[in-house]
């Protein structure tokens, strides 16, 4: 990897920690009060109406936003034909969504949700027109930006105008509101930004070689939708939006933090990867890096939750959300699966090795399905263990696709995921022994969920940072080496790092 581009990563991953760090707080506290605020079959119908708009979402975006990103030669054209594309198509399923609304009872079974679709449905046509601006900004790694129009733009939608009419009595008109509006100011926001050429473009040369990458790319997307929200669907219309509402908020305490953790390393690995797509060797020594570092953090943080779940559904979302408890402790093991193999999907992007991509997703669809039908009889956890079993196959699949496009033997695969592993049953442990103790004391929920993530957060740290697994080791020591982060003693604090960085070499 380039000086240059080494230095746009990792000024985009700083820049993506405060945001993440900033964000996660916000969401969770905004998700807290909400929770309080609505019952849990407005989830249920907000996640409903979603499905119906991300099912549309990527067919109106048709794969341009990665297009843009992964084209080696972007030229005006190319953008105008981008945001041509974008407009219209945004346009068109808008138009579509509002006449075909009354069909998404087919995957709730609740007449409320039509209303919801019809003015959800207006995302399309903002989002068409921020598109390809979106895109300029992630493709120039201008991730600074992107990540103050993000935590602006969630301040102002959803703490600002969502909580204050979810008090007022609004409902779900609160979140999607919110929804709308946050759309609304990114796209404001980005364009201001970038400024690109908005004259619309009629000339087919300058479609083909967006269309061609990002047609696939599409295709992808919307099977990728499908593995994604089968389980929405099947419970929407098997055990209604009340459940729907409780496996909704389960997920979403799981995969939030890992999202936000995982979405910015997302954005700047997949402009890093497409500029190395032509350098095998590179890109498998990168991509390795990026798994052993985020399985070392997310297996961890995964586990320390499936143990502090009860509290934490207590707490975060209140007593009338218990029955969310188990399934929450089970898609705390299916997520960080999920988040590990998106790597291994980037650099199919990134290669543009699609046809593959596409016959694994559609494989790993069928067997979601076929583990939803066995364990249909389980409820909510079925449907939780479900997603688990099949992540499973789909971690094999990619591995054996990696082995392929990338030649990473699989000793090599498996072995990127054991420092986070090993770490993560020490941590859960650690956590188990000592909530048993406090939870048989009878003490404060809040004080048991504190200790625990004390516990967690303490162990996480000491275990990543000074007694590394040898893979992590050499990971963290390349990270210092590479970017010269230790090379400085002018401060206190790059003492303390050149002071860190040899004791890591000399524990290797």
């Amino acid at each position: 990897m380039s000086k240059n581009l080494a230095s746009k990563a990792v000024n985009g991953l700083k820049w993506g920690t405060a945001s993440t760090v900033a964000n996660a707080v916000m969401q969770i506290g905004c998700n807290a009060v909400m929770a309080r605020l609505l019952d849990p079959g407005a989830f249920g119908l907000i996640a409903g109406a979603q499905v119906v708009l991300r099912f549309g979402s990527y067919f109106a975006n048709f794969g341009l936003t990665k297009a843009i990103i992964q084209k080696e030669h972007l030229t005006e054209e190319n953008v105008r034909a981008a945001f041509t594309s974008s407009f219209l198509l945004g346009l068109v399923f808008t138009v579509i969504s509002y006449l075909l609304a009354p069909f998404a009872t087919l995957i709730v079974d609740n007449p409320d949700v039509i209303p919801l679709v019809k003015v959800m449905a207006l995302s399309f046509l903002i989002s068409g027109v921020s598109t390809t601006a979106v895109s300029l900004l992630e493709r120039d790694m201008h991730f600074k930006t992107l990540s103050i129009l993000e935590t602006v733009s969630y301040i102002i939608s959803y703490l600002g105008v969502g909580l204050t009419m979810g008090y007022l009595g609004f409902g779900v008109w609160s979140l999607v509101c919110a929804s709308l509006l946050q759309v609304g100011i990114v796209a404001i926001g980005a364009y201001a930004v970038i400024r690109h050429n908005v004259v619309l473009l009629f000339v087919w040369e300058h479609y083909k070689a967006l269309f061609g990458y990002g047609s696939r790319m599409s295709v992808i997307s919307f099977l990728e939708f499908l593995n994604q929200e089968i389980g929405t669907i099947l419970i929407g219309r098997t055990l209604g939006t009340h459940r729907l509402g409780i496996y909704n908020r389960s997920y979403m305490l799981v995969n939030l933090p890992m999202y936000q953790l995982t979405r910015i390393l997302m954005k700047v690995t997949f402009p890093s990867f497409s500029k190395l797509q032509a350098d095998t060797k590179k890109l498998a020594k990168v991509y390795l890096s990026s798994i052993t570092l985020l399985a070392a953090i997310i297996i961890p943080m995964c586990l320390g939750i499936l143990v502090a779940s009860p509290e934490i559904i207590a707490i975060m979302l209140g007593d009338q959300w218990m029955e969310a408890v188990p399934v929450m402790q089970v898609l705390s093991l299916a997520i960080p699966l999920s988040f590990i193999t998106m790597f291994a999907g980037i650099v199919c992007d990134a290669k543009a090795v699609l046809n593959p991509k596409i016959v694994l997703t559609v494989i790993f669809i069928v067997m979601i399905c076929f583990f939803f039908y066995l364990l249909r009889g389980y409820g909510l956890v079925g449907f939780a263990a479900a997603i688990f079993l099949g992540e499973l196959v789909r971690i094999i699949l990619y591995q054996r696709l990696m082995n392929r496009v990338l030649e990473i033997s699989y000793r090599q695969q498996i072995s990127i995921y054991m420092p986070g592993l090993i770490n993560g049953i020490v941590i859960a442990v650690a956590m188990y022994l000592v909530s048993t103790m406090m939870r048989g004391a009878d003490l404060p929920l809040w004080l048991i969920l504190g200790a625990q993530i004390a516990i967690g957060g303490i162990l996480l740290g000491t275990l990543t940072l000074l007694f590394p697994h040898k893979l992590l080791r050499s990971e963290i020591q390349a990270i210092l080496t590479r970017f010269g982060i230790a090379d400085k003693t002018d401060t206190y604090y790059s003492k303390i790092i050149h002071k860190y960085r040899n004791y890591i070499l000399k524990g290797a």
